[in-house]
């Protein structure tokens, strides 16, 4: 099951270089929010089906959390990619960029979710954060 988890993760990771290269090589010059806005419209119609195939109900407190999971991820996340996307030098920086996700989930993970501040997690941290910065010098 694991191993299903990080093919899903490889495969997740292949669809957004492939929207790094669509963006940089399609939209270069168009607002970022015009563009974010688009394509999460038209995700949306894929989206669709799912509220008739599963029928569940959300508390309000889950209603709460989704729409900041939208604001953050999908809105603001999107946003600032797909600017991001636009305004690098080359699609080689924009993917290396995209590398310290992992730390900031690290850092996350241990203000949100009291994830242990462990030494292996500082050294992965640090190690992924140098190894951006001497490939992209």
């Amino acid at each position: 099951m694991v191993r299903m988890g990080l093919i899903f993760i490889i495969i997740a990771n292949f669809f957004w270089a492939l929207e790094l290269i669509l963006v940089r090589k399609y939209f270069p010059t168009q607002s970022p929010l015009l563009v974010s806005a688009i394509t999460c419209v038209m995700a949306s119609l894929f989206y669709a089906p799912v509220f008739f195939i599963y029928k569940h109900s959300f508390t309000g407190k889950e209603w709460i959390i989704l729409a900041v999971l939208a604001l953050t991820s999908w809105f603001l996340g999107q946003i600032f990619y797909v600017s991001g996307i636009q305004k690098s030098p080359n699609a080689f920086l924009a993917t290396l960029a995209t590398l310290t996700m992992p730390v900031c989930a690290i850092i996350m993970g241990m203000i949100f979710l009291k994830e242990p501040f462990t030494l292996k997690a500082v050294a992965g941290g640090v190690l992924m954060v140098a190894g951006f910065l001497v490939v992209s010098l």
